[in-house]
């Protein structure tokens, strides 16, 4: 699986973090969140989500926030994910 051909941006807008990815027809794609440093625990925040998704839950400034999207087949098999976008508020 290629993690390169799952695309991923992250752009800081008035609403909150606006992620833009690629996503085929068909697939289904599942959107996570990491809050603060690499091991801490991912929560998914979007499930079968379209792009793009704009996470506008707040956060006090100074914290770090990871995004990653996860691809499935129309059977749930996963395909692979995207690379990980990270920005500080």
């Amino acid at each position: 699986m290629d993690s390169h051909k799952f695309l991923i941006e992250l752009t800081l807008v008035p609403a909150g973090r606006h992620i833009a990815f690629s996503k085929e027809m068909l697939e289904k794609v599942h959107v996570y969140r990491r809050v603060g440093t690499e091991g801490d625990a991912w929560q998914q925040v979007a499930t079968n989500a379209r792009s793009p998704f704009i996470d506008t839950e707040a956060f006090p400034a100074g914290t770090t926030l990871d995004y990653q999207v996860q691809h499935f087949n129309q059977q749930d098999a996963y395909q692979g994910h995207s690379n990980i976008v990270r920005t500080t508020l």
